[in-house]
């Protein structure tokens, strides 16, 4: 298998295992407005975490999705136009 599919493979996967983290993140995500509630903020301060962890990994995921369709855009166009131009009797 060329390297270049492999690498499309190896970057599906990062996707894929990224997508499980945001899962398993936005799963813990307290879904509960805290005003007031805690005296502590412990609350607040576990929500506020929980949105920039999400925010960082949606940022991560929506770049790294870009990328991984373009480069596999690119690399059927490749194997497309090198099998159009493969001529054996030459």
């Amino acid at each position: 298998m060329p390297a270049s599919v492999m690498f499309l493979i190896a970057l599906t996967v990062i996707l894929a295992i990224l997508g499980v983290y945001r899962w398993i993140v936005a799963h813990r995500e307290d879904d509960y407005i805290h005003i007031d509630d805690d005296p502590s903020g412990k609350l607040i301060e576990n929500q506020r975490e929980a949105v920039r962890t999400l925010r960082k990994v949606d940022r991560i995921g929506i770049v790294l999705t870009v990328i991984t369709a373009i480069y596999g855009i690119v690399l059927i166009v490749m194997y497309l136009y090198a099998g159009l131009n493969y001529n054996p009797t030459a």
